[in-house]
């Protein structure tokens, strides 16, 4: 008897225990939070729902999920709760919504499984451009996309024997489709000669040139290793890692027998050796690309022409001309563009005759020399002698002119005729003319055409001068003594040379084409 008593005083126990710990379910609690169970009603917010049942037996607070559209995540949570954050809830679970697929999202070098609205947004927030592949269904796969360009040794397993190549992330991960190799695994800034990785790629003497035109080690699987530097021949350390050079010079090192930095704008360039070059391991070196052996017209050097000390740079152009003496061109001329390429001359010809001419600029190198480039320009003279000032003459964004001392001379109708002028306006460059005259090279010189009428006077038994300017037979006025100075003649042939094959001029071998003109003496008595 004792022990029923026992055991109903159990039970009796048991269910005051359940009775007490039945709970509330708030739809939100006045603490704030959503779908909780409370001990007390009290503890629910009265502005929600509640019952006196778990939250998981609820239909208000029944889990769907809730999609974010602006930063494009979605997670578990109540239809509240979504809303109260401005989130878009949906009663189907995150992995039946497609706006909710995950994929993997590429940016520059980096990558991360997220979803393409995410993508998106991150492409923006970050100013980047973005890959998203819907394709990829896990993160693993995906972070293992990220920076698909790195370099590094893709090692492999084929015919028993673990090797390895150079490459890419990108192209490892595709060579690990190949079912005829085995173990494929990308090391990132790791040489295939690196001895942890365990592969029959070892160190060599050789080196070989790379696509960048840098000489490089070769391992024993024909690898490109580091840029080749006779000091690191080795140096263990250096064929583990990919690094960076030290051996650099910062001029090309050019025909350098230790080092491999080359710079095709500074010159140089990975080329095989050659008789006579010297190299400490290997048969390629950086090949220098100026034009050295050239002994030909070259503005660089202080003599007009290209000596042992002072040649074209590689990428250097210049101008010359077939003949010219000074800044004048002789009958004939035309103008040339030269340029060093590869160690070679070549040259360009300008339209002839000089209807188009080489203008050439130098710049200052960051060693200090200078760097000539050339262009065959238009040569726009034609409308130079209808300008009648200074600045509308030098406009050189509609002309090619410049403006000259004369004397007061000025071009006429009749020719050059002392008007009182300040200065002439002449081509920059003088035109040529074809070798077959014509009715334009005889008006376009003869617009250069000068007479000056000067008064002389002889005494009996003397010798002719020049009248004074105030008296002569009883005539009164200016006399023009100047013009039987070689100056003034000198002027008027540099003033008729600048129209074009024209005037006493200098042929191609520097000599005079014909004597200055005589001065013309005629007597006679005024009226």
């Amino acid at each position: 008897m004792r022990g029923k008593i026992f055991l109903l005083l159990f039970f009796g126990i048991l269910l005051i225990g359940i009775v007490s710990a039945a709970s509330y379910c708030c739809e939100k609690t006045t603490s704030g939070a959503f779908c909780q169970n409370v001990n007390d009603q009290s503890q629910c917010d009265s502005n929600y729902k509640s019952l006196s049942t778990p939250c998981a037996s609820t239909s208000f607070c029944a889990e769907g999920t809730c999609i974010d559209q602006q930063e494009g995540t979605c997670m578990p949570s109540t239809e509240r709760a979504c809303e109260s954050n401005n989130g878009f809830w949906s009663p189907q679970p995150q992995s039946s919504l497609p706006q909710c697929k995950l994929g993997c999202c590429l940016m520059g070098d980096q990558a991360a499984f997220v979803t393409q609205v995410a993508c998106n947004r991150m492409s923006v927030l970050y100013g980047i451009d973005s890959t998203y592949q819907p394709n990829v269904n896990d993160e693993l796969t995906c972070l293992a996309s990220a920076n698909p360009q790195a370099k590094g040794a893709c090692v492999y397993t084929k015919d028993y024997v673990t090797t390895c190549e150079m490459d890419t992330k990108k192209d490892c991960q595709t060579m690990a489709q190949n079912s005829a190799l085995g173990n494929v695994s990308f090391h990132e800034g790791y040489l295939c000669s690196a001895q942890e990785l365990g592969t029959v790629c070892g160190k060599t003497q050789n080196t070989i040139c790379g696509d960048d035109g840098n000489v490089y080690f070769e391992d024993s699987c024909g690898n490109l290793a580091n840029v080749y530097d006779s000091s690191k021949i080795n140096d263990e350390n250096y064929w583990t890692k990919i690094q960076s050079p030290t051996c650099d010079d910062g001029k090309g090192n050019k025909n350098s027998p230790s080092c491999g930095v080359c710079d095709y704008y500074s010159g140089s360039m990975c080329q095989a050796k050659q008789s006579g070059d010297s190299v400490n391991y290997g048969n390629n070196l950086c090949r220098n690309l100026d034009c050295v052996n050239y002994r030909g017209p070259y503005s660089g050097s202080p003599t007009g022409y290209a000596t042992s000390t002072n040649y074209p740079k590689q990428g250097e152009t210049w101008c010359s001309t077939d003949s010219k003496t000074g800044n004048s061109y002789s009958p004939g001329a035309t103008d040339f563009r030269l340029m060093c390429y590869n160690g070679e001359v070549t040259n360009e010809e300008c339209d002839s005759p000089r209807q188009k001419v080489c203008v050439e600029n130098d710049t200052i190198t960051s060693s200090g020399s200078k760097f000539y480039t050339a262009n065959c320009k238009v040569n726009i003279w034609q409308d130079c002698w209808g300008q009648s000032t200074q600045s509308d003459c030098e406009d050189s964004n509609v002309r090619d002119c410049k403006w000259v001392s004369s004397s007061g001379y000025n071009f006429t109708s009749s020719g050059l005729q002392n008007t009182g002028s300040s200065g002439i306006c002449v081509p920059n460059y003088a035109p040529g003319f074809s070798q077959t005259p014509s009715s334009d090279t005889t008006s376009s010189c003869a617009g250069a055409s000068s007479t000056c009428i000067v008064r002389m006077e002889k005494s009996i038994g003397g010798s002719w001068t020049c009248s004074p300017d105030s008296t002569f037979l009883g005539w009164s006025g200016k006399n023009n003594c100047s013009c039987l100075s070689p100056n003034w003649q000198t002027q008027m042939n540099n003033i008729c040379t600048q129209l074009g094959d024209c005037g006493n001029q200098k042929n191609y071998l520097g000599k005079d084409g014909y004597t200055q003109s005589q001065i013309s003496i005629q007597t006679g008595s005024s009226g």
